[in-house]
């Protein structure tokens, strides 16, 4: 257009082009508007401009106006490129089919025909797409406009991009306005660049004023690329403002106007209808297609309503869309069909095809926190089959709760079990439920297996004790992630506010409340199976919901790298108890003494590399130690490790759900448990944490001890204790029973039934040294006999002696220049050196108070001196005591019918070993009968008129594994049978009359209740 210099219409062009320059919407729009005044001429320059400054709305606006005044064919076009420019493909399509009829020029049909092609694009018909630019490049070529095929060029990489096809960097100049932003973000998004896109409408909505007209716009967009980055918390906050921004009519427009939306939005509605589980509307409006997302659509309406064949086929057909994001779902939705059709081996097969596209689609992005957020969002084939076992649970009830356990189970990593662990399918319930029988038969009553798994949109808990509770939380794999990513990187050096906000923050997310309400009544332990994020939870220190205490106080926490390995390292702990413990500061030492002790202490200060696992160490003294050579060490004699340094239970993600890192190189390297920290705490908490550890070991399980002695600095906040877990076998680390381990509970150094009797034979003069020696050997517990004061008047005195001297474990004679001219003491050392002689082991011993010639028999034995006479016999005691037990005949004397065989039965917890005959040939029904007839075992023992007592169970042993009570025959390998004692204490729930009993916590009955009642029921079985 000509237009004459210095008259009102070039100012006014001029002005609008200059602001055009300057970016200047609102000074072109008037400048435009004044200049259309003079000539209409300018409109189209006008629109144009306007769509080019990215104005969208007001360039719509602006050509409506000027179209209201008459029929500009150049300017219904410029209009047909606005729509689609502001994605109103529909109204865009319709113009051009429209202006088609009319006679155009060869650069208007060129571009209605790239306006024809998106809209194409937006339905997915792809073939009609490259019809479209094929015809726009000749009308361009014609039109002698070589300049605009660049546009062309750059359309073709879009479209080949949303066909999933992987293509180059899209380059072009830094976008200036809203407009641009949202272009150039549509074009990285098809690109499946959905990081980039989405940081730069973040820089768009932080940097510029977003008009009315391109809000709603703007924030589908960014709504969109935080769904395509699996940040879906986020974008459901985003959706108020994004229906205020689309406005209540066009919100309720949407239900009424579904019968006049293009075939791929009605699609989307009946998809819509059909995950309301309306399916009857939803397949009313389905009708005839032959899309694939028809058939997508197609195929999850026969899902729903139960048509597996029917559904698979329609599966099949969508996945070969060639939409990446399209055929990854129709994989993914085909496995599920063939998982509830009972084919897990083809249902993995898609599942692990369909997350390999998520994976291809992870690989555009540059940034490695956006590829770890895709993949996690992405289901796999684990969360295929927890997904699929959870649709039978609700389909079936809880008889399929074994399967859910069985597919958890299969997510969570072996790589630490010896043996495989063939897992029954999780389809299959009967061999499901023997195989959770058979790995759980062990599991104490007070004590549950908790295990998690996350799927992308749901958490899923499974509470395994004497039944099985499944409890779901809704939350998305985004939010979980990156609460545990915020708590990991905290430091101590921060705030413990934040790390309290945070655990708080966390407790909400994985719904603790409901998990604590599920657990089964008088449970007190919790032994936790969690793998990927989950596994660097610190339990301990979440808030218990109603109250203002922590889990790692109120329950007995340990964790497991899967549920498989409970029974291998129970097994394992077995064979590694005792209660010898070793610190070690020095690596030398550690590497030199490891295999000598069960209970091993690390002293030692921990650097972990989040980065470079390979750089996190163990400082010790003399050395540092790395996690490889750590790994290399022997811990098979060790069953509970304490790695005492800071930050040695962080782990690194290794695969999808196992950490590597210093506690799974000691558990590897053939350690039972690990208790370890997970970040840095200060010494002296550490210390009393330790501290009380040990010393709770001696008297409780491993993860009971832990808690009471989190308990001790309870009062602290959880950054100075929360760092501390068990991981690992949960079981008792002291070789002593539970009877034992009962009384050592109540402070009593050591239990009755191990307390050691020494007779003290002395001469009259000699008194004061036997008194000293007494005096000494109380002090260290052992309980020392002198005959003046042990025999009351008018007892028969040979009787008194010659029980005293059966019932005792050690004869000490004082032998002095008194001793020969008394007659007792000869008799005495003599029944002692026969009872030796009978029993096959030390029993008698000499302390010499000076030079005085022993007798002949007794004249080649070692003596030993007064000063350390009391600590050399509590050294013997213990010897003994790890070698052999005080072996006795059966209280009750056998009645043979038919050949028999003698067994020893030891006893830890009595401290005794009993021989007992019983039949050649037995089941282990049989060998329990004969046992328990031939030992006299109680089951129950009773005081004050039966209002409190303890109950009593039994379980043999042959070589650490459980002997069953059942009707299979026993191969007995060795004539020892190991028997432990399991107690029970009950009282009253009423009056003293009433005879209705219920358990008693195990600090119900004071020391003196459980020393009477446990003494008057094995009293017949004691030394």
């Amino acid at each position: 257009m000509q237009i004459e210099p210095g008259t009102p219409l070039a100012d006014a062009v001029k002005a609008a082009r200059s602001a055009a320059l300057r970016g200047n919407v609102l000074g072109v729009d008037l400048a435009y508007a004044k200049a259309a005044k003079i000539s209409p001429l300018v409109a189209h320059d006008h629109c144009a401009t306007l769509l080019n400054l990215g104005a969208v709305a007001r360039a719509a606006q602006r050509c409506d106006e000027y179209l209201s005044a008459g029929n500009d064919i150049t300017l219904r076009v410029l209009r047909a490129q606005i729509r689609s420019a502001a994605t109103d493909h529909v109204a865009a399509e319709r113009d051009v089919r429209a202006l088609r009829k009319l006679k155009l020029t060869e650069l208007e049909q060129a571009r209605l025909a790239r306006v024809a092609a998106l809209a194409a694009a937006d339905r997915y018909d792809y073939p009609t797409a490259e019809s479209e630019l094929d015809a726009a490049e000749r009308h361009f070529r014609r039109a002698g406009r070589p300049e605009q095929l660049e546009h062309i060029g750059r359309d073709r990489v879009l479209l080949d991009v949303r066909r999933g096809t992987r293509v180059t960097k899209i380059g072009g100049q830094a976008p200036r306005n809203p407009a641009d932003f949202l272009r150039r973000a549509a074009a990285l998004r098809r690109e499946v660049r959905y990081e980039e896109a989405l940081a730069l409408m973040t820089r768009c909505l932080t940097s510029y004023q977003i008009e009315a007209a391109l809000r709603f716009a703007v924030l589908y967009e960014l709504t969109v690329l935080l769904v395509m980055t699996r940040q879906a918390g986020a974008a459901r906050r985003l959706f108020p403002l994004l229906v205020a921004a689309a406005g209540p009519e066009v919100i309720a427009q949407l239900p009424d106007a579904t019968q006049t939306l293009r075939p791929e939005r009605r699609l989307s509605h009946v998809r819509r209808l059909i995950a309301e589980d309306e399916l009857l509307k939803a397949e009313g409006m389905l009708g005839e297609g032959n899309s694939p997302l028809w058939h997508l659509t197609a195929a999850e309406l026969a899902y729903a309503q139960g048509r597996l064949e029917q559904a698979a086929r329609h599966f099949e057909v969508a996945s070969r869309s060639g939409h990446a994001e399209l055929t990854a779902l129709a994989l993914r939705k085909l496995g599920d069909t063939f998982a509830d059709a009972g084919h897990e081996d083809l249902a993995a097969q898609h599942w692990a095809e369909s997350h390999r596209i998520e994976e291809n689609s992870a690989d555009h992005h540059d940034g490695p926190s956006g590829k770890l957020r895709m993949l996690r969002a992405a289901p796999d084939e684990h969360d295929g089959r927890v997904r699929a076992a959870v649709r039978r649970v609700r389909r079936d009830g809880r008889k399929a709760l074994a399967g859910l356990v069985v597919a958890v189970e299969a997510a969570r990593g072996a790589a630490i079990l010896t043996e495989p662990r063939n897992l029954p399918s999780f389809a299959d319930l009967p061999a499901s439920r023997r195989w959770l029988a058979r790995t759980t038969r062990r599991l104490p009553k007070d004590q549950v297996v908790w295990m998690m798994h996350a799927t992308p949109d749901q958490l899923h808990h499974v509470i395994i004790g004497r039944g099985i509770t499944h409890v779901t939380t809704d939350v998305h794999i985004g939010d979980l992630t990156d609460t545990i990513r915020r708590l990991k990187s905290w430091k101590p050096k921060y705030d413990n506010a934040i790390l309290g906000t945070l655990l708080g923050e966390l407790a909400r997310l994985i719904a603790l409340d409901d998990v604590i309400e599920a657990l089964p009544p008088k449970v007190t332990r919790i032994a936790v199976v969690a793998g990927d994020v989950l596994a660097d939870v610190p339990l301990a220190g979440l808030p218990v919901p109603g109250t203002n205490r922590h889990l790692g106080v109120t329950h007995a926490l340990s964790s497991l790298p899967c549920l498989s390995a409970l029974r291998p390292l129970h097994r394992r702990s077995r064979g590694q108890r005792g209660d010898e413990t070793a610190l070690f500061r020095k690596a030398a030492e550690l590497q030199r003494n490891l295999g000598r002790f069960p209970r091993v202490r690390i002293d030692a200060h921990g650097t972990n590399d989040r980065m470079n696992p390979g750089q996190s160490w163990l400082e010790f003294r003399d050395d540092r130690m790395s996690v490889e050579a750590l790994g290399k060490l022997d811990f098979s004699a060790c069953g509970t490790v304490v790695l005492g340094a800071c930050e040695s239970g962080m782990t690194q993600q290794r695969g999808h759900d196992e950490g590597a890192g210093f506690v799974r190189a000691a558990i590897s390297a053939g350690a039972a448990s690990v208790v370890a920290a997970r970040w840095r705490t200060g010494d002296e908490v550490t210390r009393k944490v330790l501290d009380a550890f040990d010393r709770h070991l001696a008297k409780l399980p491993r993860d009971r001890a832990l808690q009471h002695a989190l308990r001790e600095v309870a009062d602290r906040h959880p950054a100075d204790w929360a760092c501390w877990s068990l991981h690992g076998d949960a079981g008792v680390q002291t070789s002593a029973g539970p009877l034992r381990r009962r009384l050592r509970k109540n402070g009593d150094p050591v239990p009755l039934e191990t307390r050691p009797k020494v007779f003290l034979s002395f001469a009259g003069k000699d008194r004061p040294h036997a008194e000293q020696l007494r005096a000494e050997l109380e002090a260290r517990n052992v309980n020392a006999y002198l005959d003046e004061n042990e025999i009351a008047p008018g007892d028969n005195v040979m009787a008194a002696i010659d029980e005293a001297l059966a019932t005792s474990d050690y004869y000490v004679l004082l032998w002095s220049a008194n001793t020969p001219h008394r007659e007792w003491v000869a008799k005495e050392w003599t029944g002692a050196f026969n009872l030796e002689m009978t029993r096959r082991r030390a029993f008698l011993f000499i302390v010499r108070l000076d030079e005085e010639p022993l007798p002949a028999l007794l004249a080649p034995r070692k003596h030993i001196d007064l000063v350390d006479a009391a600590d050399r016999l509590v050294a013997i005691w213990r010897s003994d005591r790890k070698s052999e037990l005080p072996v006795f005949p059966q209280p009750v004397p056998p009645t043979p019918d038919g050949p028999t065989v003698a067994i020893s039965v030891r006893s830890h917890d009595l401290g005794t070993t009993h021989v007992v005959m019983t039949p050649l040939h037995l089941t282990g029904a049989a060998l329990y009968r004969s046992v328990f007839d031939a030992m006299q075992l109680p089951t129950e023992q009773a005081t004050f008129d039966g209002a409190i007592g303890m109950r009593f169970t039994y379980e043999l042993y042959q070589q650490n594994e459980p002997i069953p009570d059942d009707q299979s025959t026993v191969e007995l390998t060795s004539d020892v049978v190991d028997i432990a004692v399991r107690v029970e204490s009950y009282g009253p729930r009423g009056s003293q009359g009433n005879k209705e009993f219920r358990p008693l916590p195990e600090e119900g009955l004071d020391v003196d209740q459980q020393r009477m009642l446990l003494v008057n029921a094995f009293r017949h079985l004691l030394p």
